[in-house]
């Protein structure tokens, strides 16, 4: 990629994939310094003076890549804390996109974290009206109903994000906060074990669980959980916590059938 910046330093394109890479490395200061530079060599408006106009649709090649720079733009803004910005630029991706369901997640998000419940699920809404696969627009919408203490109807939100991406972290520990809520555990115990499958050292997965099992009476299994946990962080005192509570505990149906209480 290195190479393809020096000998293009002014393409668009280029500077819009290096600004990808950088943001997966989570280099976000650098990668928001290539898409502004993106922007401006792609002749978006926003590349030179952000607040004006949202950019007019062009030809369709250039309208696709001032939305892909916009909403990374937007995505950036919003790791760096800059929300203003990252307002402006999703604002953008959605007037040049508005069939498009990221900017509204950006959008969504944005107004959750402003405190603004209405506009976060109107927002996420849109969006998982515009694309009902968007995991993510699922995930916010369960999010905002949590908060909102619909448990049911977050509980649900959750389960369609899992279903369109079983590794999203944010609908899986909100699928166990709303469990714990709601005092119904099976389903979500499934989900984080198949989640485990994948990622067997996933500390915070393996903690949810161990609790889970825990208030399911599952203790041999809860145990070797939680032991799991503080292999992985020695340090975590919830995990010891929990372990001396477990190493307490009297299970009146015995280890055999613990897995059916």
């Amino acid at each position: 990629m290195q190479e393809h910046l020096l000998a293009h330093p002014r393409d668009a394109q280029v500077l819009l994939r290096a600004g990808e890479m950088l943001q997966g490395m989570g280099r976000y200061d650098e990668a928001a310094a290539h898409l502004q530079r993106a922007l401006t060599c792609g002749g978006c408006p926003l590349g030179t003076q952000a607040g004006d106009s949202p950019p007019a649709a062009g030809p369709n090649d250039l309208a696709v890549l001032h939305y892909e720079i916009l909403q990374r733009m937007g995505d950036c803004c919003i790791v760096r804390t800059d929300l203003a910005a990252a307002h402006r630029y999703y604002a953008a991706a959605a007037a040049l996109a508005p069939q498009r369901a990221g900017p509204r997640v950006g959008l969504g998000t944005l107004a959750f974290r402003e405190g603004d419940l209405a506009e976060a699920e109107r927002h996420f809404s849109a969006a998982t009206r515009l694309d009902s696969s968007c995991g993510e627009a699922h995930a916010g919408l369960a999010v905002v109903r949590q908060e909102q203490g619909d448990y049911r109807a977050a509980f649900h939100a959750y389960l369609r994000c899992l279903e369109l991406d079983a590794d999203n972290m944010v609908a899986l520990l909100g699928l166990f906060q709303t469990s714990c809520q709601m005092g119904s555990f099976a389903q979500i115990i499934s989900y984080l074990e198949t989640y485990l499958g994948r990622h067997p050292d996933d500390a915070a997965v393996l903690f949810c669980l161990a609790a889970l099992y825990a208030r399911e009476r599952r203790y041999g299994e809860a145990r070797a959980a939680v032991r799991k946990v503080l292999s992985l962080e020695p340090d975590k005192c919830e995990a010891a916590t929990l372990l001396a509570e477990l190493d307490q505990a009297q299970d009146p149906l015995g280890p055999a059938r613990e897995r059916n209480p």
